[in-house]
């Protein structure tokens, strides 16, 4: 074999599975942004400053 016929092997190789990776990738994140969630549906209720003072209904004026 000639070195010019490996070299046109070797990129047309490459090119292929450059071309097969990018097509997998693209499927694959096809697919997980059809199942994405929305995030902040699953952190209702998680601000934690809402419990933080028991007391905080109290109203004390203290200049009265």
């Amino acid at each position: 074999m000639s070195k010019k016929y490996i070299i046109i092997v070797s990129v047309l190789l490459v090119l292929v599975l450059a071309g097969g990776g990018y097509y997998y990738w693209k499927t694959k994140m096809q697919k997980s942004a059809t199942g994405a969630v929305n995030p902040t549906e699953s952190t209702q209720g998680a601000n934690p400053y809402d419990k933080t003072n028991p007391f905080s209904n109290i109203k004390i004026n203290p200049f009265e």
